[in-house]
């Protein structure tokens, strides 16, 4: 573990210095070619290597195995960095003049993505995953999680005002927009528990870009997942707004942590509801095989 752990270390390396020392002065239209589709793959597993190692060895850490813990800190360390270096590529690629097409950088979006929601993962699962010894990389979890959330807002910004093919219809444009749109919703379900804001906006941007790119996506869309999870979190923020409006009714304080918390998840269930709403409107000769899960969500919230 100990080789692997340095063989890593350098490997980060030299990504920071292809992204601060190279990847400037190379040409944004071979950018795929050059260096992303040729780097980030092998950056994914780097990163999913040491995701695997610290869930494995998490058990053996403790105050007194001090080894285990440097090591175990250092890994999460290399992963703030690697999470900093696509964090570069991110923003060369924003500060672009010139329009950027998707298909130039289709290995960017995808790989950031994954990396990203295995960094929420392993943060939402922090607490079992390290049991009782949370607090002896707490800082560094905290960090990851910052990066990660940074990493995320820099990419949609990009993707915002990125190009698709003028010419799409069946070509790789559509499909990895489609792939983009599906990361996001599984990022989504991932931190709906974590940070309302955040889910809202990661919503937000799902919804825009279905509706920006319909014309070319709309048959490629897996719209019945859609639709469920927009359920799925509409009921689970409902429940919650009803838990939250029981625990108030005995003082009925509008002052107190229980009150503030109620307007925020109440405005993200009506926030949900309106995206449903609209997405439905948008794209309902598409919505045949989802009319179940619509379905649900009436009864449940009727009951």
């Amino acid at each position: 573990m100990y080789q692997q752990s340095d063989s890593w270390n350098e490997h980060i390396q030299i990504l920071k210095i292809i992204v601060e020392m190279f990847l400037p002065h190379m040409n944004h239209l071979t950018l795929e070619q050059t260096f992303f589709s040729q780097v980030l793959p092998k950056t994914v597993k780097l990163f999913d290597d040491m995701v695997y190692e610290l869930s494995s060895q998490a058990r053996e850490l403790s105050s007194q195995n001090l080894e285990i813990q440097t090591t175990l800190r250092n890994i999460l360390q290399t992963m703030v960095q690697v999470l900093g270096a696509l964090t570069g590529c991110v923003q060369h690629v924003s500060a672009t003049q010139e329009s950027v097409i998707l298909r130039n950088i289709q290995s960017l979006p995808s790989s950031v993505l994954h990396v990203i929601r295995s960094t929420f993962v392993h943060c939402k699962n922090s607490e079992s995953v390290y049991s009782g010894r949370l607090h002896l990389v707490s800082d560094l979890l905290q960090a990851l999680f910052k990066e990660a959330y940074s990493l995320q807002k820099q990419l949609m910004e990009l993707l915002d005002v990125v190009c698709m093919d003028p010419g799409a219809d069946e070509n790789d444009d559509v499909l990895n927009m489609v792939f983009v749109i599906h990361s996001l919703l599984d990022i989504c379900s991932v931190i709906s528990s974590m940070d309302h804001a955040f889910h809202a906006n990661t919503w937000k941007f799902i919804i825009k870009q279905s509706l920006k790119h319909q014309s070319v996506i709309k048959s490629q869309l897996k719209h019945k997942d859609i639709i469920a999870s927009l359920c799925e979190d509409i009921l689970c923020s409902f429940q919650s707004c009803l838990q939250l409006a029981e625990q108030m009714a005995p003082s009925g304080a509008q002052d107190n942590t229980d009150y503030r918390l109620f307007q925020k998840t109440l405005k993200l269930c009506r926030f949900l509801a309106n995206s449903l709403l609209h997405y439905t409107k948008e794209f309902l000769p598409f919505l045949s095989d989802a009319c179940c899960e619509l379905h649900q969500l009436y009864l449940q919230i009727h009951r």
